[in-house]
């Protein structure tokens, strides 16, 4: 689903409902894009360190997997295959923070280094949630007066809900790019398939304006394959120096994708980490949903299906109000994919979401929209005719409602 304005009653009741944004919070999977024991090209040397919190009383046992990165061919393909790769299992003990400091290089020294490097992801996996967090930085560092010291940048875990799937798009802000090897910044643009097949993901580098700074291009990775474009800009072709770029990056096959990026000062090396931001698409699920405004808007509820990204299923229990008082009203919405005879289309809106109508000849007639939200949730609006021999004969009511998912299928309820 393409996502679409929000506005009126219905968006402030869905933020109602939902609460305030939630912080970063420890998973059983999870990956950190970008690690490495390396040299750059300026002679930087690149060390990363681990910190792994364990927040509960019972220790966790934690397995991490090194994603070795591989190089892009002239096809823009990184087609190296991690999906073997040997597991280190280490303990975080109840309620501790476990440091793992030069982690390529300690734990995982001598391990694959496809062009002559060791750099890559890692996958972490435990048997109750941690939360981790990486940082790499240059070990040779020098201040302005010559004092050894540190510079680098910390990279959080991505868990499974913020990595990209198939048809949705995610981006990366405040990537610049320099024609000089000495002033301005270059963006390394980071790419890890945390999917069980290769993936193909489309990137477009935009400006500030939403023009394209070049045309996009398509990039391939194999399983469980990480990569870097470096100087994206350059890479890309572009002439000049720009500081307002964004990278867009849609999976159009495969996946997930985890995504991220480097902003690299060409003249001092320091560096920033880009984090990615994308608009939560609706899972396949069921959601459950109340009416936010309408008659009698406390009493009715309903349920929503997804497949595939297209509603195929809408129930609800709609309080309808007339000169004869309120009554209970129910409706079945059936699409064409819900395994039953459909009596509802369910037809996607120019800019997004979905349009439906449809009626049965116990229940009534029914029409209105399903639009998704930022977060995965979504809203809409419903209009009910009620039967002409029903109580509140043929009476015609509207509603506006919010819901979220209760669980996807397949899974516990």
């Amino acid at each position: 689903m393409k996502r679409v304005p929000f506005a009126g009653a219905a968006g402030l009741a869905l933020l109602l409902l939902r609460g305030p944004a939630a912080a970063d919070t420890p998973a059983t999977t999870q990956w950190i894009l970008a690690t490495a024991r390396a040299t750059g090209r300026g002679g930087e040397e690149f060390v990363s360190s681990l910190r792994i919190v364990n927040p509960f009383p019972q220790a966790a046992n934690v397995d991490l997997t090194y994603l070795a990165q591989s190089p892009f061919d002239a096809a823009f393909s990184a087609t190296g295959d991690n999906g073997a790769a040997a597991k280190v299992r280490v303990t975080v003990g109840p309620r501790a923070t476990l440091a793992i400091e030069d982690v390529v290089g300690t734990t995982f020294a001598g391990l694959a280094a496809p062009f002559g490097i060791q750099a890559g992801g890692l996958r972490v996996d435990s048997d109750i949630p941690v939360s981790v967090l990486s940082r790499t930085f240059v070990a040779n560092a020098r201040s302005s007066t010559g004092a050894a010291g540190t510079f680098g940048f910390s990279i959080p875990a991505q868990s499974a809900s913020q990595t990209v799937a198939a048809g949705e798009t995610a981006w990366l802000p405040y990537v610049s790019s320099s024609p000089s090897a000495s002033s301005g910044f270059r963006t390394n643009v980071i790419l890890l398939n945390t999917g069980p097949a290769s993936t193909v993901v489309n990137v477009a580098l935009l400006r500030g304006d939403g023009s394209e700074a070049a045309p996009p291009r398509d990039y391939t990775l194999g399983r469980a394959s990480t990569a870097q474009q470096t100087d994206v800009g350059a890479s890309f072709g572009v002439p000049g120096t720009e500081t307002n770029l964004r990278v867009v990056v849609t999976v159009r096959s495969g996946g997930p994708v985890a995504i991220g990026a480097s902003l690299i000062d060409n003249a001092i090396s320091s560096i920033a980490y880009l984090p990615p931001a994308k608009l939560d698409e609706p899972d396949d699920g069921a959601y459950g949903w109340v009416v936010t405004r309408g008659d009698a808007s406390l009493a009715s509820a309903g349920r929503l299906d997804v497949r595939l990204g297209v509603p195929n299923f809408l129930s609800g229990l709609l309080v309808v109000d007339c000169e004869a008082g309120p009554f209970v009203h129910s409706f079945l919405a059936f699409g064409v994919d819900s395994g039953v005879t459909p009596n509802t289309s369910f037809t996607p809106m120019e800019g997004g979401g979905f349009r439906f109508a449809g009626s049965s000849l116990d229940s009534g007639a029914w029409s209105g929209t399903v639009l998704p939200w930022i977060d995965g949730s979504v809203f809409g609006s419903l209009t009910f005719t009620t039967l002409a021999t029903a109580r509140c004969s043929g009476v015609t009511r509207s509603y506006e409602f919010a819901g979220a998912k209760a669980f996807g299928f397949g899974e516990a309820p």
